[in-house]
């Protein structure tokens, strides 16, 4: 009896055993430690201790961006001339975050300044002329984007017309045209000059993708509040104020850059490495309300529990509509309103739920009955009954599931609104772009994006997308790959190992947790389900024993539950807080059943 694994099971490069152990005796690290540093192109004393122990002062000189002293000079004569400003954000986490920021450092430094989020339902994504129009009608002179704009060349315009300037700062891939801005502050945006990164930049692992990419910001691709943070760095240098002033404020960082899923290498990793810290000691009323709602306080908060437990509470208010009240709770000095307003966006997120599931199920059928899966390798969904707020989520859902791009579109007589998700291997942006003829507007990256179609389009751009999809596609992008890290035996599993891979953290895209393989395991004890379809199991090997939790494996009890069982498996190592105690688990990330 043997029971193939959901994945395609790779181990990740093997690395140089000379460095390797060298590594483990120059800093005292378990081997297998060592190999996952190196493995991760973190093969020397200086770039691992940089990795495991990172600093703020290892954050690059904010005027590495482009176009950032432009942007500074025109914030400066706003402060001086008093006018007014505007930032206008995005309705998701990062872009609720970036905004937040930016308004709190603008108004403590005495800037007129207000907000202005789209309303997603009527708007739609990015910078709109209804918002340009309110704009004039608060007597802005300056508009600063964040998480938005690049894109925006006609409004841009449209605000100049107006006599209003704009400051974009973004980090959305850049049409070919770009918008006439005062100033485009954004990582993929090309740096004018062509000089050289800074010496150092050479030394510093977590910039290692950027070797060699003179013309592009070497601390990586920041998230959107990521920018805005490097944005109000460079604006408080100009102005000699007090820049550790500004860490109070990681806990947005943190916040936006996880929620987004940006890579988590380079600054991102070095924010949010603080920024967390910064979440557990908040001084935000609001967020505090908000961690407490969600059931959280007092436990330790990483990605995860921003990903699915905080983010999707900020998130939900706008995906239903207006996502002010969300800057509202984090701007707040008000304990009493916080509380209420953390109240609501809870409220909101238990309706956004339940629109989820019911278009996951109407967005299956339409699999069932539409789409041939064993020759699309593109799912493109359309319906009308569709909230545009919530098809992003499910979006993913259905790649998770069924492992190939997913787009999903709601579509009224006027207009359709797309939420598209994709898998590594598949450049998502660069495929729209090979099918704008149908796009009334798009924007996004290599994994997200969002896009504006005619309704008389969406069936001729289903069959495009499907195109471009099969030739830059094979059947084998379309098996999911699990890359495990490391052989690595029950005996080598204590708090000393815990407390190794914990200085891994924050775990996101590109530094994911190290997935270990074991082989030839028994099963322990008898199997159970807990929860919605958990599985609970016990293994083996010689005299370790460990509990393992597998989340959506409850079908595997039956066959786990066999006398003889062996094994292999694949899991992260990590510690399960339960009833006041902390304690070692394997969490199944696969499984194969070998027989007896």
């Amino acid at each position: 009896m043997i029971r193939q694994a959901h994945h395609k099971w790779e181990f990740v490069l093997e690395p140089d055993h000379r460095r390797v152990n060298n590594l483990a005796a120059e800093l005292s690290l378990p081997h297998v430690i060592a190999k996952i540093l190196a493995s991760r192109g973190l093969d020397t004393k200086e770039k691992a201790e940089r990795f495991l122990n990172p600093s703020l002062t290892d954050l690059f000189d904010p005027y590495l961006l482009p176009d950032m002293d432009k942007g500074v000079d025109r914030v400066m004569r706003a402060l001086r001339e008093k006018e007014k400003i505007m930032i206008f954000g995005d309705y998701d986490v990062d872009g609720i975050t970036a905004t937040s920021l930016l308004f709190l450092v603008l108004n403590k430094l005495g800037a007129e300044v207000s907000y202005y989020l789209p309303n997603r339902l009527i708007e739609g994504y990015g910078l709109s002329e209804e918002g340009i129009m309110e704009a004039e009608k608060r007597g802005v002179r300056l508009i600063i984007s964040v998480d938005c704009g690049i894109t925006a060349v006609n409004e841009v315009k449209f605000a100049k017309e107006k006599g209003i300037d704009a400051i974009i700062t973004d980090h959305h891939e850049p049409h070919e045209i770009l918008p006439e801005a005062v100033a485009i502050i954004n990582t993929k945006h090309k740096l004018d000059s062509q000089d050289p990164p800074p010496a150092e930049v050479n030394d510093m692992a977590h910039v290692a993708e950027s070797i060699g990419q003179v013309d592009k910001y070497p601390g990586g691709e920041l998230s959107g509040v990521g920018v805005a943070f490097k944005f109000a760095q460079a604006i408080y240098r100009t102005l000699g104020q007090d820049e550790t002033e500004l860490e109070d404020h990681l806990d947005l960082v943190a916040l936006g850059t996880a929620a987004d899923i940006v890579p988590l290498v380079g600054e991102n990793r070095i924010l949010t490495r603080f920024g967390m810290d910064q979440i557990a000691r908040t001084t935000k009323p609001g967020l505090k309300s908000l961690i407490f709602v969600s059931g959280i306080l007092g436990q330790q908060i990483g990605t995860g529990q921003v990903v699915f437990i905080l983010a999707p509470r900020i998130n939900a208010v706008g995906r239903l509509g207006d996502a002010e009240l969300a800057i509202r709770l984090l701007i707040t000095r008000d304990e009493t309103k916080a509380s209420e307003m953390a109240r609501l966006l809870d409220e909101d997120n238990r309706r956004r739920k339940d629109i989820d599931e019911s278009t996951l199920k109407e967005a299956l059928e339409m699999i069932a009955n539409n789409v041939d899966l064993n020759k699309d390798k593109a799912i493109v969904l359309s319906s009308p009954g569709w909230h545009p707020g919530v098809i992003g989520i499910v979006a993913s859902r259905l790649v998770e599931r069924f492992h190939r791009p997913t787009i999903m579109i709601a579509a009224d007589e006027e207009e359709g609104k797309g939420s598209a998700r994709s898998i590594p291997g598949f450049h998502l942006y660069e495929a729209l772009k090979e099918c704008d003829e149908y796009l009334t507007r798009y924007g996004g990256h290599k994994y997200a994006a969002g896009l504006s179609i005619s309704p008389k389009d969406i069936d001729p751009f289903r069959e495009k997308f499907k195109q471009v999809s099969e030739k830059r596609l094979t059947d084998d992008d379309l098996l999911p790959r699990l890359f495990v890290d490391s052989e690595l035996e029950l005996t080598q599993i204590d708090s000393g190992l815990i407390k190794f891979l914990d200085l891994f953290a924050p775990f996101g895209p590109q530094n994911n947790r190290p997935i270990f393989q074991t082989r030839n395991l028994s099963v322990w004890g008898e199997p159970y389900v807990v929860g919605n379809n958990h599985l609970r199991l016990r293994v083996k090997k010689d005299k370790s024993v460990f509990d393992c939790i597998g989340f959506g494996m409850g079908d595997m009890v039956k066959p786990l539950s066999m006398k003889g069982i062996k094994l292999d498996l694949a899991y992260v190592v990590e510690t399960n807080y339960w009833n006041d105690t902390y304690k070692i688990q394997l969490r199944i990330k696969d499984l194969k059943i070998l027989g007896y």
